[in-house]
């Protein structure tokens, strides 16, 4: 009886000391993991209305994803350049680093802010948000952070939130002032932005985006057919949608074209074709023809399929003056057909 005493009361004492440290344990991964401040949140950066801006880096520390740096922001809450994917179970970030290009003033911008966390936390509870261990991962039980980019450098950081219906709540919780920089347009070209060089001409860039020349746009197809889905892009990344309904109204724009996609049938033959303006015909051209003040409201720019659905020609023509300047596909080959036939 002794003798299995003398083996069991160290081994008991064994076994209460391991229980002892997974105790401990637990209460410091519980103390540290900290679950119920532990959110689902994702990111998204926006430009005041009209202010025209290229963010290359929005980054809330605690998100790993990152914002498409070849988004033109310029319509407010209208458009939102977004993360990748929403952050789960992780803690609200506490600062924010933000770098753009402002084409309005024709300047680039950084700065790193830290984040009022409280302030987040307490507003966050109030728009009804749910830590990740009460969360169903919903949609509406995530929170947004978001950098509005404002003009002269500014920055106000909001917190949204939606419901089931897709109604949003959303709060201002903070304001920063960035600072102008000397950066190049590396920060957005992938292959030079280690060696901080880039063969990108700012000056055209802010011109293809900036520049406005008011012109029509006219569509001829072969007589029978009827426009599909198609779109129309302009430089500054603005897009028109449109089909054959849409024709039937006057088209007129005042940014430069970038490229374009059409599609058009008779019922039993479709066809499309891509085109794409090549940057400095398309500063020539309408920096050409608007600098003649009585030729401003008489320019057209014409997309004309010929009969054998085989070619297509786009020109700006100028009404009052004749004359006629014709574009090429910037990437189109000698070679390729500019026209497919589609198969039903």
């Amino acid at each position: 009886m002794k003798r299995e005493s003398k083996y069991s009361d160290p081994t008991n004492k064994l076994l209460l000391l391991l229980l002892i440290i997974i105790v401990i344990a637990n209460c410091v991964q519980s103390y540290y993991f900290k679950a119920n401040k532990r959110y689902d949140w994702t990111t998204n950066a926006i430009s005041s209305k009209g202010n025209i801006v290229q963010v290359s880096n929005c980054t809330f520390k605690g998100n790993p994803y990152d914002i498409n740096k070849n988004i033109i922001l310029d319509n407010g809450w209208d458009k939102t350049n977004d993360t990748e994917n929403n952050v789960k179970d992780t803690f609200f970030p506490d600062s924010l680093s933000i770098k753009w290009f402002s084409y309005s003033e024709q300047k680039f911008y950084n700065g790193s802010f830290a984040l009022p966390n409280e302030t987040i936390e307490t507003k966050a509870i109030q728009m009804g948000m749910f830590p990740s261990v009460q969360n169903d991962h919903n949609d509406y039980r995530v929170l947004h952070f978001i950098a509005e980019v404002q003009q002269k450098g500014k920055i106000a950081v909001w917190i949204q939130k939606f419901d089931e219906n897709r109604n949003s709540t959303k709060l201002k919780i903070a304001t920063y002032h960035a600072k102008e920089t000397k950066a190049g347009w590396h920060i957005f070209d992938d292959s030079s932005e280690t060696n901080k060089i880039s063969e990108i001409d700012i000056s055209k860039k802010v011109a293809l985006v900036m520049e406005r020349h008011f012109y029509k746009l006219n569509i001829s197809l072969p007589e029978g057919y009827i426009l599909n889905n198609s779109y129309f892009e302009l430089f500054n990344q603005h897009i028109w949608r449109f089909s054959e309904r849409e024709l039937k109204t006057v088209l007129s724009f005042d940014f430069l074209p970038k490229e374009f996609d059409l599609e058009w049938s008779n019922g039993k033959k479709r066809f499309t074709t891509q085109f794409s303006f090549d940057e400095d015909e398309a500063l020539e051209a309408f920096r050409k023809e608007s600098s003649n003040r009585d030729s401003v409201d008489s320019l057209v720019l014409e997309l004309v399929v010929n009969d054998h659905n085989d070619a297509i020609k786009v020109s700006l023509k100028n009404t009052k003056t004749n004359s006629n300047f014709i574009f090429k596909d910037q990437y189109q080959s000698k070679n390729e057909r500019s026209i497919i036939q589609l198969r039903n």
